[in-house]
C-alpha cells in the first residue's frame, strides 16, 4: 500500500488541472501523505471544497521541500514534452496525446519514466509502435462535482445545444461546428445553441475575431455567447440544461471531458469515432461520427510544424458527416440515455487511482 508520495502536477481550471484535483482529492481520501509540487501558482478558483480538504492541499504544498524525499515515488502529470525532470528515483506519470505519431524526443523522454499512463488507449498503441515501453491505458472517471440537476436554462420546448468547457482550437473543429449548426439552425426558434468556449491562451481581440468569424456579420438570434464561466458549479449547470453536447466533433481527443460529463449525465452528444473518444463512446450512449481521414494539425499556436513534439496527424470530418450528426441527434435529443447514464458507475476516479497506485507499488 503507498503511503506517501510526491505529486507534480498542475493545479488550475483548465483540463489538466480538473484531472488533478480529482487524482489529488482521491489521495486525500485514503490519506496517502502528499508532497505537492505545483506547476505555477495553485488555482482553486473554480471549485468548491470543504475546509479540511482545501487545507491539507495547502498544507502539502507548503511543506514540500520539507517532505521531498528522493526514495518516495513522484506521480507526475503533464504532456510527455516538459516530463523529462523528475523529482526522486522513481517517476510515474499520467500524460496526454492527440496526434498519430510521436517524435523521437517524446518517445525518449516517456522511456525515462519508471511508467506512462495514457488516458487514451489508441495513443499508448501509438506510442508503443514508435518505440514507447512501460506505458499503459488508464480511463479518467467522472467528476464527482459534476452531478445530475433537474435545471434548464431554455424552454422546455426548445432543442437545447451545448458546446461549451472546451478551448477554442482548429484542432477541436470550433468554427466548423458552429457554422454548420447555424447553417442548419440558425434563425430556427424550436433550436437553442449556447457557447461557451475561449482559449486562456488567446487575447481578449483574438477570441473576438474568432467568434466573429465563425458567427458572421450579425449572429442569430438562437446563438447565446455566454461569458466566462469560472465555476464547475457554472459549467455543471450548463451541461445538465444541454440536451445535446458538440464537443465531441474535436478531431482529437485524450479524453473529451466536457463530452463525456454530458453523456454521463444522460444527455445526447454528436462524437466522432476516433482516438480518446473511442474508450468510452459507442453506438449505444453516443451519435458516433466517422472519421474522413486523416489532416495535419498544424495550426502555428499549439501544434507547430518542426517543432520536438505534437507532430503529425488527427482525424478529419467534413461539414456533411457533421449535418448528418446533427439531424441524428436531433431525433433522440429529447429521449433518456441510460447507458450514457451507465457512464457514472463504469468510470471513476476511485477506479482511475486504484490502477495507478497498483502500478506504482508493484
Amino acid at each position: 500500500m503507498i503511503q506517501r508520495l510526491n505529486l507534480h502536477l498542475p493545479i488550475s481550471a483548465l483540463s489538466l488541472g480538473q484531472v488533478s484535483f480529482n487524482l489529488i482529492r482521491e489521495l486525500y481520501k485514503r490519506k496517502v501523505q502528499c508532497a505537492i509540487f505545483p506547476y505555477g501558482t495553485p488555482d482553486l478558483s473554480a471549485y468548491k471544497l470543504d475546509q479540511s480538504f482545501g487545507q491539507w492541499i495547502e498544507r502539502s504544498v507548503n511543506t514540500r521541500y520539507q517532505k521531498l524525499d528522493r526514495k518516495v515515488p513522484t506521480f507526475h502529470v503533464w504532456h510527455p514534452m516538459g516530463s523529462e525532470l523528475r523529482l526522486s528515483d522513481k517517476q510515474f506519470t499520467l500524460s496526454f496525446h492527440e496526434v498519430d505519431s510521436a517524435t523521437e524526443t517524446e518517445v525518449n523522454i516517456v522511456n525515462q519514466q519508471d511508467h506512462t499512463f495514457f488516458t487514451s488507449s489508441w495513443t499508448v498503441d501509438t506510442f508503443k509502435t514508435y518505440g514507447a515501453s512501460n506505458v499503459s491505458f488508464v480511463p479518467l472517471g467522472l467528476d464527482e462535482d459534476f452531478t445530475p440537476i433537474n435545471r434548464r436554462l431554455v424552454a422546455d420546448d426548445i432543442t437545447h445545444w451545448v458546446l461549451g468547457g472546451t478551448k477554442w482550437e482548429q484542432r477541436k473543429n470550433t468554427e466548423l461546428i458552429i457554422k454548420t449548426w447555424i447553417k442548419k439552425y440558425g434563425g430556427n426558434a424550436a433550436h437553442q445553441l449556447s457557447l461557451a468556449v475561449t482559449n486562456p491562451f488567446f487575447k481578449p481581440e483574438q477570441m473576438h475575431v474568432l467568434y466573429q468569424q465563425a458567427l458572421g456579420m450579425t449572429k442569430p438570434f438562437n446563438v447565446n455567447v455566454l461569458p466566462l464561466l469560472k465555476t464547475n458549479v457554472e459549467m455543471n449547470a450548463l451541461y445538465n440544461s444541454a440536451d445535446i453536447c458538440l464537443a465531441g466533433l474535436s478531431s482529437g481527443e485524450a479524453w473529451n471531458i466536457p463530452s463525456f460529463t454530458t453523456t454521463a449525465f444522460g444527455k445526447w452528444s454528436c462524437v466522432l469515432n476516433a482516438t480518446g473518444h473511442k474508450d468510452w463512446a459507442t453506438a449505444e450512449n453516443c451519435v458516433l461520427v466517422e472519421p474522413t481521414g486523416m489532416r495535419p494539425v498544424y495550426d502555428n499556436a499549439f501544434f507547430v510544424q518542426g517543432a520536438p513534439n505534437n507532430q503529425g496527424n488527427v482525424y478529419a470530418v467534413t461539414e456533411e458527416r457533421v449535418l448528418e450528426a446533427f439531424e441524428r441527434a436531433e431525433k433522440v435529443a429529447k429521449t433518456p440515455n441510460p447507458a450514457g447514464e451507465r457512464l457514472r458507475e463504469t468510470h471513476t476516479y476511485a477506479k482511475t487511482v486504484d490502477q495507478i497506485l497498483q502500478v506504482i507499488g508493484d
